[in-house]
């Protein structure tokens, strides 16, 4: 847990103050994510609570990273639904969540954490800046693409080539921001 925060307090930070209207794909997610997530508590306490999130929960617990990412931060995630977990390969997440398999499963969750609160206008700007795409540093130490489909919606790809879309964004949190994603972002695991 401490490389994890060391990781978070020395990662680049892409920060503003200004919000942006939500990308929305999913109105139902959209929907239950309002009704549900609540501004004024800290992101793994509303990820615990919301019911479209099981599977992330499950392994927020199994890993133990509720309390990293409850820490003051700011953080944002980048939450793949249990609708996204679902499109896994059969007993992948299972073969994840087995003890032995602990660091790659601290490694995907961290995969989807970036240091800061980074809005989707953030990604955007340095999209736009690039040239039509950035990199994106998360907490696990690895790199995510940005880019935007031909929709004008922020795609994110992960080190295997899977390509995860921002279903709905900036959803502010006592310490940082969740971000609703269509995809699992899978990093490249690495042996220790």
């Amino acid at each position: 847990m401490k490389i994890i925060l060391v990781t978070l307090a020395f990662c680049a930070l892409i920060t503003t103050s200004r919000g942006q209207s939500a990308l929305i794909t999913n109105k139902a997610e959209k929907k239950d994510a309002a009704g549900e997530i609540d501004p004024k508590k800290k992101i793994a306490t509303n990820i615990l609570s919301y019911k479209l999130a099981h599977t992330f929960s499950k392994a927020l617990k199994e890993c133990g990273l509720v309390e990293t990412f409850d820490n003051p931060g700011p953080i944002s995630i980048f939450l793949p639904t249990d609708s996204a977990f679902s499109k896994l390969s059969v007993g992948r997440i299972d073969t994840l969540l087995m003890p032995q398999n602990k660091y790659n499963l601290i490694s995907l969750l961290t995969y989807h954490a970036l240091p800061g609160n980074v809005r989707a206008k953030d990604i955007a700007k340095h999209i736009k800046r690039g040239k039509g795409k950035t990199s994106l540093h998360t907490i696990a130490g690895a790199w995510l693409i940005a880019e935007f489909n031909n929709n004008g919606d922020i795609i994110l790809t992960d080190e295997k080539g899977g390509k995860a879309t921002l279903l709905e964004n900036n959803i502010k949190q006592q310490n940082g921001m969740i971000h609703l994603i269509s995809e699992v972002l899978m990093p490249n695991f690495r042996s220790i």
